[in-house]
């Protein structure tokens, strides 16, 4: 039975989830760019994490090799084209489709454990990513007949597919790097090549930083403190208690919570077609979560 700080962890993590993309699309509804978003994100918690970092990692920080800071800086890259997908994706379509696809991610990082290292998945596993395959296509095309779907509910759900193709690359360098240095570096180093990334982005974009709302900017704080504080930090506590098939579904929660704010605050009514389709992709993330620890494991054992 849980106890009351596991819970509590718990049902922090499904609100921090389920209403980030709610103050995400209202930041944007103030004028400020999703690519300012990103930025000021990244910059706020790379800024923060420093001092604690410098005084507590200073050696692993000054030692580290050059293999381990290239592959952090990719690993930045992936998670910076991540987030701005994912912002970007919640002005063409709505945060029901954003926030389902992109959670499809362990359904894609499962290819490289076939070709690397040969795992064989059961029956199940197949029925399921063709469920979700299935539940992906009855989500994007049932966004065409759904109810304030947004300007482009293909183009919105296309790039939120892609951002979890880009978080699973980011996943597996993670995997490897964390295993060689703390995690909280490898945080911190991934977080500041992502910010350097953005801030590529932004300078060869043109995008201006400066002159938006105080509501706007105000907003991108709230954002911050929701994904990374209460999301990322959270996160991490959590994994000391959750399997990743608990985690899986906690977050396939907070998809929902999201629909259900969404539909309240925005109107965006899915159709019939999304419903089923969403029902479809949870169950197969699930399913495919399951058996990815169930091959951990058996590999563990084996070694």
């Amino acid at each position: 039975m849980l106890d009351r700080r596991r819970l509590l962890i718990i049902l922090t993590m499904i609100f921090s989830a389920a209403v980030t993309p709610i103050a995400i699309r209202i930041t944007q509804s103030e004028g400020v760019p999703s690519l300012v978003i990103v930025l000021i994100r990244l910059w706020l918690v790379s800024i923060a994490l420093l001092p604690w970092i410098w005084l507590r990692y200073r050696r692993e920080l000054l030692g580290l090799k050059k293999r381990q800071a290239l592959l952090a800086g990719i690993s930045g890259f992936w998670l910076a084209l991540n987030l701005l997908l994912l912002f970007v994706s919640l002005e063409y379509t709505s945060v029901l489709m954003t926030s389902l696809l992109r959670r499809t991610t362990p359904m894609w990082i499962i290819l490289p454990e076939i070709l690397i290292f040969g795992v064989v998945f059961s029956r199940r596993f197949w029925l399921s990513l063709a469920l979700t395959l299935a539940g992906v296509a009855m989500v994007g095309f049932g966004g065409l007949s759904a109810i304030e779907a947004g300007s482009d509910p293909l183009l919105g759900g296309g790039l939120a597919l892609i951002g979890s193709f880009c978080f699973g690359a980011y996943l597996l360098i993670g995997r490897k790097l964390n295993n060689d240095i703390p995690p909280m570096l490898y945080s911190f180093l991934v977080f500041f090549s992502a910010a350097l990334v953005t801030t590529v982005f932004v300078a060869g974009s043109g995008t201006q930083v400066t002159g938006y709302s105080a509501q706007g900017y105000l907003w991108t704080v709230i954002v911050t403190i929701l994904a990374q504080a209460m999301g990322h930090l959270i996160m991490n506590l959590a994994l000391q208690f959750l399997t990743a098939t608990a985690m899986s579904i906690v977050l396939q929660v907070a998809v929902v919570g999201s629909a259900v704010i969404a539909l309240f605050l925005f109107g965006e009514v899915p159709s019939l077609a999304q419903i089923v389709g969403s029902a479809l992709v949870i169950y197969g993330v699930v399913v495919a979560t399951i058996e990815q620890t169930q091959a951990r494991w058996k590999r563990q054992a084996q070694s």
